[in-house]
């Protein structure tokens, strides 16, 4: 998996830019449809040559499921069974696990099959990161070797950033950086991906964080017993808090709960979130079907509104849904406001997710929308373009409070935490002021307190924990820059109407839904001459789903569909 020949000059049909989960994903079901196609497949693999450029030294893993970035408490936040690299095969996670049994053990990795840490429902199991990692990274081998087998001509290239991108005649240029020996070559692709995944701003002030990750430099660079504060109240910022309290342990009590010892002096954490709010915490999701919010009456919204479908609609769907489930309508303001008491809020949502609110032990919330998941990214796309920004701007924190919850064992433990008093979250609401004092090294968050009374607090170090930012303005890399200054990339989304066009502009790259092709600023439409695609998280303005396993599964499969449709219509054109 190390390979590093000469690129200089090496012309390639296909170049992915970023070796993490998205190349593997696209990598592997591309290989996985050449196969199924017989002669066919074995036929145009002949022809082509892959190049994949990864900027670490692992292929698979990339940065949120690295074993140099995670420590052995991170664990996945969605289940086991929806983490699979294959879109039609969701549960291909599951069976390289069930076939990896043995050797997980002799590696000393924790198997949630059998350590209720880590799984409460069998039906949802929760991994360390690491496991996940692991995973891709077999998987991405094994479609290295499968594709040389069919006879693809497959490099990698360890420690390469890609840092230019220049349209030619044919193709592209691919300016590359070793980051090993600082050398500069160029090489040239017919089509190219760009799935570099996450990134981080770049650091603004010293003691100052702008990732989670290498969660080992955090627990490096911050010392025990100073005050931390960390930006959001997320999935990331709990991740944070794992991070920072892993020098000591959970032990679980007689009465079921956990208790957090500490080991030596403790870092005091406060979580800093405009909303107030933490991630739902994942119950037990059953069979139970919608009646009203459901997948045939969505796509019927959609075929009648075509790209105008208005929230009031949707959400009338979801009242008489959950009117239906429950009784009543439940409290909204409930759903949307933080508590004053964030402990107990805690403890009653994981008992309530242990023992749900529906007639068979489900929570109903959680199974309403999990039935319609599969449809979101299309009802999202098919919203009217001020409908969606309008719920980007205040339903979008609500919705993955949902769709993204947090496992019951890091409910439980960061509970614990703050029954330790070691992690408080304070509710900033809209008007509050984060500043540095770089001659004091310091930094301070000044907002108005729940008794109307403004409130001032000093942390030492700060992590930023708010997520994944959805411009690519705030992508520090040599290669977004590049993009956005030879304007090759649109972060804005027009929508034409008779009397009216819309914009919003989303700050991701805007693509083709249905192909994931780059769309022009110049035309407003992808390149008709190239192949450009872009999938994960430098797309979430325009996929909500972009950032999850299955969603890039799904995009993935959309661009080898397109990418091998392309090779045939070539190959039968030559032929003719």
């Amino acid at each position: 998996m190390n390979d590093f020949p000469n690129v200089n000059n090496v012309e390639y049909s296909f170049a992915i830019i970023g070796g993490g989960l998205s190349a593997t994903s696209f990598l592997v079901q591309l290989v996985d449809k050449l196969s199924d196609q017989g002669a066919g497949g074995y036929r145009l693999a002949q022809e082509l040559s892959l190049a994949v450029f990864e900027r670490g030294k692992r292929f698979g893993p990339g940065m949120p499921h690295s074993g140099e970035n995670v420590l052995d408490c991170h664990i996945t936040n969605m289940c086991a069974k929806d983490m699979s690299v294959r879109s039609d095969q969701r549960d291909d996670f599951h069976c390289w696990l069930h076939n990896r049994a043995t050797t997980l053990k002799q590696k000393q990795l924790p198997d949630p099959a059998t350590d209720a840490s880590y799984g409460f429902f069998k039906d949802c199991l929760h991994y360390p990161r690491s496991v996940m990692g692991e995973y891709l990274h077999t998987r991405i081998s094994q479609a290295v070797e499968a594709a040389r087998e069919l006879g693809i001509s497959v490099t990698l290239y360890p420690h390469c950033e890609v840092v230019e991108l220049c349209p030619q005649t044919s193709g592209f240029s691919l300016g590359v950086a070793n980051n090993g020996n600082g050398e500069f070559v160029t090489c040239s692709a017919a089509a190219v991906l760009l799935a570099t995944g996450h990134w981080a701003e770049a650091s603004r002030f010293e003691h100052y964080y702008p990732s989670p990750w290498p969660a080992q430099r955090l627990r490096d660079r911050i010392p025990p017993g100073v005050q931390v504060g960390i930006l959001g109240s997320s999935l990331s910022a709990i991740e944070v808090a794992l991070t920072l309290s892993s020098e000591g342990e959970f032990v679980r009590n007689r009465d079921g709960t956990l208790r957090y010892h500490g080991a030596g002096k403790a870092r005091q954490m406060t979580f800093y979130s405009r909303n107030g709010l933490l991630p739902v915490v994942r119950g037990r999701i059953t069979k139970r079907r919608n009646r009203f919010l459901t997948r045939e009456r969505i796509y019927q919204l959609i075929d009648e509104n075509p790209k105008a479908v208005s929230l009031s609609a949707l959400f009338s769907l979801l009242n008489q849904e959950l009117c239906d489930a429950y009784g009543y309508l439940p409290d909204w303001h409930q759903l949307v406001s933080g508590s004053d008491d964030i402990p107990k809020r805690l403890e009653q949502q994981i008992e309530l997710a242990r023992n749900g609110d529906g007639a068979a032990g489900e929570l109903v919330w959680q199974t309403v929308l999990t039935e319609i998941f599969p449809v979101v990214r299309l009802l999202y796309l098919n919203l009217r373009l001020d409908e969606r920004e309008r719920f980007d701007r205040d339903f979008n924190t609500l919705f993955f409070m949902h769709a993204a919850t947090q496992p019951i064992i890091n409910a439980e433990k960061l509970l614990a935490l703050m029954k330790a008093g070691l992690v408080r979250l304070v509710r900033l609401g809209s008007d509050y002021q984060f500043d540095y004092h770089p001659d004091r090294k310091r930094f301070e968050f000044t907002y108005g307190g729940e008794d109307g009374e403004t409130k001032k607090d000093v942390c030492c170090h700060v992590v930023n924990a708010s997520g994944q930012p959805r411009s690519i303005d705030t992508d520090p890399s040599p290669l977004i820059r590049h993009l956005i200054k030879q304007e090759l990339v649109q972060t804005v989304e027009y929508q034409r109407e008779k009397d009216h066009t819309y914009s919003y502009k989303t700050g991701s790259i805007i693509v083709e839904p249905e192909t994931h092709q780059v769309v022009l600023p110049a035309t407003g439409k992808p390149d008709p001459d190239r192949l450009f695609f872009a999938v994960g998280a430098m797309t979430r303005g325009q996929m909500i789903d972009a950032s999850m396993a299955h969603g890039l599964a799904t995009s993935t499969c959309a661009i080898a569909d397109l990418f091998i449709a392309k090779l045939t219509e070539q190959t039968n054109s030559f032929e003719s």
